[in-house]
């Protein structure tokens, strides 16, 4: 009797050994970190932190738990506490830096003819958006954006009214009569309702999800379900990771109960 109790005592101390919390301490190593903050997440433990100026960094970690790395300028890194990272207890993380790619052109089978007004025609050219630089601060209208400016087709000033007055034509009078202007309005937020959750299923990893018991193939219904709270999109930013990540964790257990 006394050598089961003793052997049980045993099982459960070696058990504990392997499950308790670790401080792990590490480094970012990339080419220029720059002082740039890098979101580090425990994402089995729900708890984060933050670099220093110097890249390094320290986080309580468990064996088996799942360690992200995110932010704006580098690709996101996803790593698993393994035993002989334990063991070590000191994490070396190496990030690339995200880069957009320019597809290449080449003009060297454009055949010249001499004449420059000809030749010019021929040359592509780039703009500044081939070129990946913003041409300006406010986003272009989607396709439903335009469809809904046609259709509605107001104007603040014209030929018969004086400015600062609201014109509207009889094409826009009928179209919200006969319940166009109300499904283009309606197709906008939908379109804008997709781009939300195609956001917040790209800000965290699939094995995220998984972890709090989302099925993988019903992650973006999970997403869906969030994004219908008005709060949800205010959460997407990169500086907001902590947050989102706690906003996840709460919906989990609502949406398995109402929608699974």
């Amino acid at each position: 009797m006394i050598r089961h109790f003793l052997l049980l005592i045993f099982i459960l101390f070696f058990v504990s050994g392997f499950s308790q919390e670790t401080l792990l301490k590490g480094k970012i190593l990339t080419e220029s970190l720059q002082g740039s903050s890098i979101n580090i997440l425990n994402l089995s433990r729900g708890i984060g932190t933050t670099n220093n100026t110097e890249g390094e960094f320290e986080i309580a970690v468990s064996l088996n738990d799942t360690i992200y790395f995110s932010s704006i300028q580098y690709e996101p890194r996803e790593i698993v506490v393994t035993e002989d990272l334990l063991k070590r207890a000191f994490l070396t993380v190496l990030l690339v830096e995200k880069m957009n790619e320019l597809d290449e052109v080449s003009i060297s089978d454009i055949s010249l003819s001499g004449n420059i007004a000809t030749d010019l025609k021929n040359i592509p050219t780039l703009t500044q958006a081939d070129l990946g630089f913003p041409m300006s601060d406010v986003p272009r209208p989607t396709s439903i954006e335009r469809k809904l400016k046609t259709a509605s087709n107001v104007s603040t000033t014209s030929a018969y009214n004086p400015p600062g007055l609201v014109n509207v034509s009889l094409d826009g009078i009928i179209n919200r009569l006969n319940g166009k202007i109300a499904m283009l309005q309606k197709a906008a937020a939908n379109e804008d309702l997709s781009q939300t959750v195609d956001a917040g299923v790209a800000a965290m990893p699939v094995s995220f999800f998984t972890d709090l018991a989302i099925p993988e193939d019903r992650i973006r219904d999970f997403v869906y379900y969030c994004a219908e709270d008005a709060e949800f999109s205010s959460l997407l930013p990169e500086t907001k990771r902590f947050e989102l990540i706690a906003y996840f964790q709460t919906k989990a257990p609502e949406f398995i109960k109402e929608r699974m």
